[in-house]
């Protein structure tokens, strides 16, 4: 049987894959009785998108994932499947969470790679796990706009908002940013949004290419 790496379009192949994982307490009024369960939910899902972009990524999965702290990323290199599900068995849970530090740190490695020929010919795909609206909507914006005026093609970066559960705050956040990123300022729309339930349902490479091409 061939290889399904071979098989997957070639924009997603020769990239690095980083993976942001951010569970939050978030408790919201009127929301469906299995709201609270939504990451037990997206378990396996999670898990099988991990080991996809584990397979296609050159240096291995890097994967951030949130701290006590708001503001605070914990930074994970090479990481496997089984190291995955360990993290996030054991991932704090904050009540909010801020994003534009961690992308900062995301696009700083990313230029700072690119400058010096460390980074993989296509670029890097940046997933993000997100359940809560983020208490730094602008300076996310801020930081996206910035890194693709930096950017030489639109399909050598992406980012990927995947929303698990379907707080509807979250998801305002979500289309606000896909939607108005160039009239913001940026040079490229390189972000995507899915619920992590429209990936369950269709497949990831369709999502993958959407985040470099929609």
């Amino acid at each position: 049987m061939a290889d399904a790496r071979m098989m997957l379009p070639a924009q997603l192949h020769n990239r690095n894959y980083t993976l942001i994982y951010a569970p939050t307490q978030l408790q919201r009024l009127g929301m469906m009785p299995d709201f609270e369960h939504r990451w037990q939910h997206a378990h396996t899902q999670i898990l099988a998108i991990a080991e996809q972009c584990h397979k296609l990524a050159v240096n291995g999965l890097t994967v951030y994932r949130s701290s006590a702290n708001a503001n605070g990323f914990e930074v994970h290199q090479n990481v496997n499947v089984a190291n995955l599900e360990s993290l996030m068995a054991s991932a704090p849970m904050p009540e909010k969470v801020a994003f534009a530090p961690v992308l900062e740190t995301v696009f700083e490695r990313y230029f700072t790679d690119k400058a010096i020929d460390l980074l993989p010919a296509n670029g890097e795909i940046v997933l993000i796990l997100i359940d809560n609206e983020p208490i730094d909507r602008l300076a996310i914006a801020k930081q996206i706009v910035a890194a693709s005026q930096k950017l030489d093609h639109n399909d050598e970066l992406g980012i990927g908002w995947i929303q698990v559960g379907d707080d509807y705050i979250t998801k305002g956040f979500l289309v606000t940013l896909d939607n108005n990123l160039r009239e913001a300022g940026a040079k490229f729309d390189i972000v995507d949004h899915k619920t992590i339930q429209q990936i369950a349902t269709s497949d990831l490479a369709t999502f993958l290419i959407g985040v470099l091409t929609d």
